[in-house]
């Protein structure tokens, strides 16, 4: 085989390659920007609600501890564009927790406005602490009359996925026991205008959790720094002063009372000394104020089911307006761009590459073949 087929053989293998690359990219490309409706399973088909979920949520919290943490998923499988309102209940067993015994926290998504910053959740318009024996909290902003802000509504495309961060935690005068939470939302289809809404509210998605004792603060502190007082001190003294009995006239006795004396305040010292002690000792064993305040229990983080019922919400539903829809819609569109911009292709950015400098090099290939052969020719 002649040099000049061979390289006629090598450029058209590297412009093949560098085409089969670039029809990978652009496979790719559509996977992800395309509508993710034609991936979706032929039995969601009939579909029609979002998909709530609570992810992490720890098997114990401490009654006036540390937050925790865990997310709250909102999963849209349907073959429609969502908006949401997006809340969560919590509920004691006993029917007891009460909104003033909760303090909870929530990060939405960054490219959302606010997103990426730890906002505080408010309880749910319309009645919400009380709803069910629970307490319905709102992961949104509210107006100035108490109503849901249309910045709160979110928008969850087909197919998309919205996660968001939350941390809770439980005042010391919290009801003790078996408690749980549960994803909620109310929602509306985003592409139709006589939707007014519904709520949903998962039970089964849910999780328990215990709230237990231990993360007060603790009032028996102060209490040893007041026993420890050093009485036996001025023993030393009186020691000291007796020592200057050995008269210069019995020797004997001089250097036996020396002897016996010193031993008199060794033993003296000690007893206030271990008087101080067992002061300072008694706090971590009657419950030191660190001790009880682990952040986390990881004996016990399992997560648990709930075993009590959690109905759908009754309080009056936030109101969906079109400039509502209009802002969720337009708010998802510039976190999804700055997605896209940022970080959204590091695999497809590396085959973009590789595909171009093998397309160079075939044009490069055939550029030199037509050069050869014009002058071999001339």
């Amino acid at each position: 085989m002649s040099i000049r087929r061979s390289l006629a053989l090598a450029g058209a293998a590297a412009l093949a390659s560098s085409l089969v690359l670039a029809g990978a990219q652009g496979a790719m490309a559509v996977g992800t920007t395309g509508s993710p409706t034609a991936a979706a399973p032929a039995e969601k088909a009939g579909h029609q609600a979002l998909d709530l979920s609570v992810r992490g949520v720890p098997g114990t919290f401490f009654a006036g501890g540390d937050a925790r943490e865990f997310t709250y998923r909102i999963d849209n499988s349907t073959k429609t564009d969502f908006v949401a309102y997006p809340m969560l209940k919590f509920k004691n067993k006993a029917g007891s927790l009460a909104a003033k015994d909760l303090k909870l926290e929530y990060q939405l998504p960054a490219g959302l406005p606010g997103g990426g910053t730890w906002k505080t959740a408010v309880v749910a318009p319309g009645g919400g602490d009380g709803d069910d024996s629970a307490v319905l909290m709102f992961l949104g902003g509210v107006t100035d009359g108490g109503n849901a802000a249309d910045d709160a509504l979110l928008y969850v495309a087909q197919g998309k996925t919205l996660d968001i961060k939350v941390r809770a935690s439980f005042t010391k005068d919290a009801p003790l026991g078996k408690a749980g939470v549960v994803p909620v939302v109310f929602s509306a289809d985003a592409n139709d205008d006589h939707d007014n809404g519904h709520f949903s509210c998962d039970g089964i998605k849910g999780a328990g959790f215990t709230i237990k004792a231990g993360g007060g603060n603790p009032s028996p502190t102060p209490t040893p720094t007041k026993t420890g007082k050093p009485t036996p001190t001025p023993t030393h003294t009186a020691t000291s002063s007796a020592s200057p009995t050995a008269s210069p006239t019995a020797t004997a006795t001089a250097t036996s009372t020396p002897t016996t004396a010193p031993t008199t305040p060794t033993t003296a010292p000690t007893t206030p000394a271990t008087g101080t002690a067992s002061p300072s000792a008694s706090p971590s064993d009657s419950g030191s104020p660190t001790a009880p305040v682990p952040s986390g229990d990881s004996s016990s983080d399992a997560p648990q089911p709930i075993d009590f019922p959690v109905q759908n919400p009754t309080v009056t539903p936030p109101a969906i307006t079109p400039g509502g829809v209009s802002k969720a819609k337009t708010s998802a569109a510039a976190a999804d761009k700055s997605l896209a911009t940022t970080g959204g292709g590091d695999h497809t950015t590396a085959i973009a590459a590789t595909g171009g400098a093998v397309l160079v090099a075939g044009v490069g290939t055939l550029v030199v073949l037509r050069r050869r052969k014009a002058g071999q020719q001339g």
